[in-house]
């Protein structure tokens, strides 16, 4: 007869360990064990690894993350997403460390919203405009004016500062669309119901002749 032992068999298992010390939320500290195309392993106490993925390191688009700013055996800090200790998976997140600047402007800036930039770059059909803590809108040569605009770069350059009322989100790609036209529509209309308002006021006040 054959006997089947284990001596890792005689030791507490480190998920569990780790599932019972740990929560979900929780910061933590590890050091980089290696760096692959969909994400970070991070080595952990007790020598197990967690993943941050790719769509977990930044809020910006994963296509536009750059991973040559970490290194091997760096110590990096990350917050628990998931344990699972049974699969022997720990989900680990960057971005989770910090709000989501693009969604919480978003919330205090719906669309209709009037809002100003600075210009940072200005092309043929395109300007983009930077608002305030990092956001970023994008300003198209057809919501620039009721009149026909050739070349942007005719009417705006780098640095100018523009205001322009926010009529859409691109999630996606975490830019605001803007349009000058509307804002200057909206302006119109404005001024055109004060008018109206205006003048009703002093019919009303007019007295009647006999």
């Amino acid at each position: 007869r054959r006997l089947s032992l284990g001596m890792k068999q005689c030791k507490d298992n480190p998920w569990d360990i780790f599932a019972n010390s740990n929560n979900k939320d929780d910061r933590i500290k590890g050091n980089i064990k290696s760096i692959t195309d969909f994400g970070i392993f991070v080595e952990l106490d007790g020598e197990i690894d967690g993943l941050i993925h790719i769509s977990d390191i930044s809020w910006n688009n994963e296509d536009n993350i750059d991973l040559s700013q970490y290194k091997k055996s760096d110590e990096i800090e990350s917050s628990i997403l998931a344990i699972e200790a049974k699969r022997q998976r720990i989900s680990l997140g960057i971005k989770q460390l910090n709000k989501d600047v693009f969604m919480e402007f978003n919330q205090s800036n719906s669309k209709g919203s009037i809002v100003k930039g600075i210009i940072s770059e200005v092309d043929e059909k395109n300007a983009l405009v930077l608002i305030e803590n990092e956001i970023k809108g994008i300003l198209n040569i057809s919501e620039v004016s009721r009149d026909k605009v050739e070349d942007m770069r005719t009417v705006f350059k780098q640095n100018d500062e523009i205001e322009a009322k926010i009529i859409g989100s691109d999630k996606k790609n975490r830019t605001l669309k803007l349009s000058i036209k509307a804002k200057e529509e909206k302006e119109e209309r404005k001024k055109t119901k004060d008018k109206v308002k205006l003048t009703t006021k002093k019919k009303q006040k007019t007295p009647r002749t006999a």
